[in-house]
């Protein structure tokens, strides 16, 4: 019965070392940025007469959102179409006298008269085209006086109060794509040229859970930075806002080298760490211990700068009172 429990205790699971591409996560930090955003303004001058919106409202593409007054450019308008409408019945008359004249050419109509006509109705005809575009440059200038949504998305500033006078080119609104929301991140330009199959996860300052992103650009900032803009989006859409904080952080692929389970490794109280192996002499398996040096973690794994080679075989289960040259016996041998 001892010597069942001796072997129970020294029985062992082991794993071959072998190197496999360093995987170096880097914690980012960023935020979320709206890459289409607009601040929208008017071309007319005016008196602000109706506002439809307020921050944080969301709107629909061509939804009204604001009004300037517009009882002069209306008055404007009227009378463009007035001008119109008369320029129209005068053309018209012009060509009812041109077919006049072209029916009695026959009968010896006077030639001289007949191009008198002609000529009323060349200019009768320029005029129309000049009463047309000064009808629709009124029509043009009455639909400026109101601003409509250029796409869908959500007003986050309002910079304008009914009863306020604007100037061409003030902002009154402002309005951003909630679909387009981007995240963006500083990153050392060392990284840049390592960036080939990495892969970026995200997370939301506050949340506990990392969601995978897709990189969208990397867009080199000032030299003297040393660093790289990296624009991604998140894989499955996230609650977000502009302004946001986000974290990040980008697993990159080094150098092959070594790595063992997490469980593999034993940590002293001075701080070292290392690792039992099991070495094989004739039949008989034997436990010693071996001090490492270690990098990253990632997936569960350790990367060992120094200490263990490939082909080592490190005990991963059993490992937690072994002494120097202990028999062992493998479970998985």
């Amino acid at each position: 019965m001892g010597a069942m429990a001796v072997a129970q205790e020294n029985r062992v699971e082991t794993q071959v070392v072998a190197d496999s591409p360093r995987i170096e996560v880097l914690p980012l930090t960023g935020s979320v940025s709206a890459p289409r955003t607009s601040l929208l303004s008017s071309t007319e001058a005016g008196q602000v007469s109706e506002l439809t919106v307020e921050m944080g409202d969301t709107v629909t593409q061509g939804q009204p959102l604001l009004s300037l007054d517009t009882r002069d450019i209306s008055l404007e308008s009227q009378r463009a179409r007035a001008d119109l409408s008369q320029a129209e019945a005068e053309r018209d008359e012009a060509q009812r006298l041109v077919r006049e004249a072209n029916q009695l050419s026959a009968q010896n109509f006077a030639a001289s008269e007949r191009r008198q006509r002609e000529s009323a109705l060349a200019a009768a005809q320029a005029t129309l085209e000049a009463r047309r575009a000064d009808y629709e440059l009124a029509q043009l200038q009455l639909e400026r006086h109101q601003i409509r949504a250029p796409f869908d998305g959500m007003v986050t500033h309002r910079e304008s109060n009914v009863g306020e006078w604007v100037n061409p080119g003030d902002t009154l609104l402002t309005l951003v794509d909630l679909a387009s929301l981007r995240l963006d991140f500083s990153v050392p330009l060392s990284a840049y040229q390592r960036f080939e199959g990495s892969q970026l996860e995200v997370r939301l300052e506050g949340s506990d859970r990392w969601h995978p992103a897709r990189t969208l650009a990397r867009i080199p900032l000032d030299a003297s930075s040393r660093q790289f803009l990296l624009r991604a989006a998140p894989e499955t859409p996230l609650e977000m806002l502009p302004g946001m904080a986000v974290e990040g952080r980008l697993q990159l692929n080094g150098e092959s080298g070594p790595s063992v389970p997490r469980d593999a490794l034993v940590r002293r109280p001075d701080g070292s760490v290392s690792v039992w192996l099991a070495r094989q002499s004739d039949d008989t398996w034997q436990a010693f211990e071996q001090r490492v040096e270690i990098g990253d973690s990632y997936q569960g794994k350790v990367a060992v700068n120094v200490g263990l080679s490939a082909g080592d075989r490190v005990i991963v289960v059993g490992n937690e009172r072994l002494e120097e040259g202990q028999t062992v016996s493998l479970s998985d041998d």
